[in-house]
């Protein structure tokens, strides 16, 4: 297990770490991807995805790059991630579904600002792939998850407010009862990706706060499994 200083995080647009147990912790979301190719070990994946936002964009659509997003090798994917181009934090998702890493998609978002509702179904549709929008943290929890599974969760669930750097966080005991609620998806997923999001997380210090209580929580789900 890899040591965190919590109060030495800081925003950081290429920080990604392995803490042990194949749960790995980043800032900027979209080097989850990154994690999914590299550490897979099967063909498709489900994901879920706990998130303020549905992180649901395609920028590759329609796009000459496309098809060099497809036969892209994973040196391929971790290039276009450190140039932040194409796939980003909000967009690193839907380029798992093109490239067949995942095929199946739980949504747990709080996000509601009258947008589309996840992935949008022609996309969907062209990658043969199907999602499922959970409205409530019960709902996720009783999901018949086909193995094998990626828990996918950013520290910005736990943040009503979506102003910048601006903190309207759930009680500990809320964020305590999500991961009850969702410890057997968490102690038994193949990978685990987290990301701190700073900013869109409140604070800085609300963001410290939030890894030094979900971080240990996740990683005694996964030794304990």
């Amino acid at each position: 297990m890899n040591d965190i200083d919590y109060a030495s995080l800081e925003p950081s647009d290429t920080y990604l770490v392995h803490l042990g147990a194949n749960v790995w912790l980043m800032d900027d979301h979209r080097w989850a991807l990154l994690v999914w190719e590299r550490e897979r070990t099967s063909q498709r994946y489900t994901l879920v995805h706990a998130d303020q936002h549905w992180d649901a964009v395609y920028d590759f659509y329609g796009r000459d790059e496309e098809a060099d997003l497809l036969r892209a090798d994973v040196s391929g994917i971790e290039a276009y991630l450190r140039e932040n181009k194409l796939i980003r934090y909000d967009s690193f998702i839907a380029p798992a579904l093109s490239r067949g890493v995942v095929d199946v998609v739980h949504f747990y978002c709080t996000e509601n600002r009258g947008n589309e509702v996840g992935l949008y179904s022609e996309f969907l549709k062209s990658v043969d792939a199907v999602q499922f929008i959970h409205p409530t943290v019960e709902s996720l929890a009783a999901a018949d998850l086909r193995p094998p599974v990626i828990f996918d969760l950013c520290l910005d669930l736990f943040n009503r407010s979506d102003q910048w750097a601006e903190g309207d966080i759930w009680s500990e005991t809320e964020i305590c009862s999500f991961f009850e609620a969702t410890r057997h998806i968490v102690g038994e997923a193949e990978m685990v990706t987290v990301s701190l999001s700073f900013n869109y997380s409140g604070t800085h210090e609300d963001t410290r706060s939030l890894a030094e209580l979900a971080l240990p929580m996740i990683l005694g789900y996964r030794h304990a499994a």
